[in-house]
């Protein structure tokens, strides 16, 4: 073999060797595990805490005289005004963004109103009490036609008028105060136009509701029982069967602050400041938040506004479970009386009393 054989073969031998050696230490692998969407935003929201884009303050008219209703769409409130011309009479003003000049949508004439909105923004729930008799009626704010649901004798009373958040049904007590006629809660079915009669006698004896929030399918109802004894105010679960109220849940609660998260899951406030969130598929009661004096849940349920007792700052936190995660101050010096969450969650209507005592009403839209 001539040398220039030798040195082509060496060549090649060589280069086999560097490609076996490489082989021998076997395939270089590496695991990736890729997070869900859920998981992303998780780490999104928890990264960092919420953060005031603006804050908008409200003419002095809707502080000083007007009764805030709430958000008719993500970029306007509405609120009531007595007028001075037509004695008995409401006005509706909407408040626009940037939320500088307010219109007149339209005058409503009442006796002894009550007037609630509709999560959605789209209707007024409004009672009207005259010497006839109360009555129920819907207004559309779309087209301001108004329908009356429901009308009753002089003897029976419309109280503790309430929605489901999603605007289905809307909820409400008659009350017989002579007892002619038995207490019962109604609910008005807005997709049907049918109402429901359900009896209370057996759930409610020897005690009396003073709010009641219905969820989302119309099965249950959350009650809020007038003090007992000890001073303390009771929350009720109650189920629908057969136009009768059974009774589920009750715990010793703060007020009337309480809310669906989902139709088998509510939150409550219970009467030592603690924030809780029970589950009804398993009756397991979870601690959300302690020291509490208010909140409210954004209308997707993922975001949660609250206030500490002895603080006048505004917390806002993402409610993840039975977590509250990426919360923080958003607004100091003003203890709220009134949130409202707009209808695309991105701000946060706020009615309260500042450090003079002097009542405030501004939103705060985040970033």
């Amino acid at each position: 073999m001539t040398n220039r054989n030798l040195i082509v073969w060496s060549g090649i031998l060589s280069l086999l060797v560097t490609l076996l050696s490489g082989c021998s230490a076997g395939p270089q692998t590496e695991t990736i595990i890729m997070p869900s969407k859920e998981e992303i935003n998780i780490v999104g929201q928890t990264s960092s805490p919420f953060q005031v884009k603006n804050i908008y303050r409200l003419p002095y008219e809707f502080t000083s005289s007007g009764q805030l209703l709430g958000w008719s769409s993500s970029d306007s409130v509405i609120a009531s005004f007595k007028t001075e011309s037509v004695s008995e009479g409401l006005q509706l003003k909407r408040l626009t963004y940037p939320f500088e000049q307010s219109q007149i949508m339209s005058k409503i004439k009442m006796d002894d109103s009550q007037i609630i909105l509709s999560p959605d923004g789209k209707y007024l729930a409004m009672r009207s009490s005259s010497v006839s008799g109360d009555s129920l009626k819907l207004l559309s704010l779309e087209d301001g036609k108004e329908t009356e649901i429901a009308k009753f004798s002089n003897r029976i009373f419309v109280q503790d008028i309430s929605w489901s958040n999603n605007s289905r049904y809307l909820g409400y007590l008659t009350i017989d105060p002579s007892g002619g006629e038995k207490d019962s809660l109604r609910l008005y079915d807005m997709e049907s136009r049918t109402s429901k009669i359900v009896e209370l006698k057996d759930m409610t004896e020897g005690n009396s509701p003073i709010s009641i929030h219905v969820s989302d399918d119309g099965r249950s109802v959350l009650f809020t029982m007038l003090p007992d004894q000890s001073g303390k105010r009771t929350l009720l679960l109650g189920e629908i069967s057969h136009n009768k109220m059974e009774k589920q849940f009750t715990r010793p609660s703060a007020g009337e602050q309480s809310a669906w998260i989902s139709s088998d899951q509510f939150v409550f406030l219970g009467y030592d400041g603690t924030l809780y969130e029970y589950d009804r598929r398993n009756g397991a009661l979870s601690v959300i938040l302690e020291r509490v004096s208010s909140f409210k849940l954004s209308h997707d349920k993922k975001k949660i506004a609250y206030s500490l007792y002895d603080e006048n700052i505004i917390y806002v936190g993402t409610l993840q479970g039975r977590n509250v995660l990426s919360n923080g101050p958003v607004y100091h010096g003003i203890v709220p009386t009134n949130m409202y969450w707009s209808l695309d969650n991105k701000k946060l209507l706020i009615q309260g009393q500042s450090n003079s005592t002097e009542e405030q009403s501004f939103i705060l839209e985040f970033e």
